[in-house]
């Protein structure tokens, strides 16, 4: 894991709003943040050979299988080679969350020092959460909760 500076784990984050980042995913597609609007999303930055977000993948995997569609799950891999080492990870492990290839601009506008960094948007596009480091992937599945009572369906 890389880490510097100060650990935030799970801190309230305000009611910032999410930088807007259009990135290509595994197939070439672009996809952006404001696509999921209406909805909460966990956008978790990550990489391959950071070892503390592989074993994580499994549970973000499993928080996006629950979502029902109610809520959104997106990796954003800072990969310096990502279109060759992802898709074999992403086969390799099944994962079937949105996976994006980020770019430096969007790892500057959310302040990524270091991986993993998970961000809760809430539905109107404002970060609720941040977390550096490991996530508590029960912790981050009670506050889209949360977030989902605070929404009429």
């Amino acid at each position: 894991m890389i880490f510097f500076g100060l650990a935030a784990c799970g801190e309230p984050a305000g009611s910032r709003q999410a930088p807007e980042f259009v990135l290509p995913d595994l197939s070439g597609k672009t996809v952006s943040l404001s696509s999921f609007r209406g909805k909460p999303v966990l956008v978790n930055f990550w990489a391959t050979w950071c070892d503390t977000c592989r074993v994580e993948m499994p549970d973000l995997e499993a928080l996006f299988r629950r979502s029902g569609g109610r809520y959104a799950v997106i990796g954003l891999s800072m990969d310096e080679n990502a279109n060759s080492v992802v898709p074999p990870f992403v086969k390799e492990h099944e994962l079937t969350f949105p996976m994006l290839i980020a770019d430096r601009k969007a790892s500057v506008a959310y302040a990524v020092r270091g991986l993993p960094a998970a961000f809760l948007i809430d539905a109107d596009g404002r970060i609720a959460r941040r977390w550096v480091g490991p996530l508590d992937v029960r912790a981050a599945e009670n506050d889209i909760m949360t977030l989902l009572k605070r929404r009429p369906e």
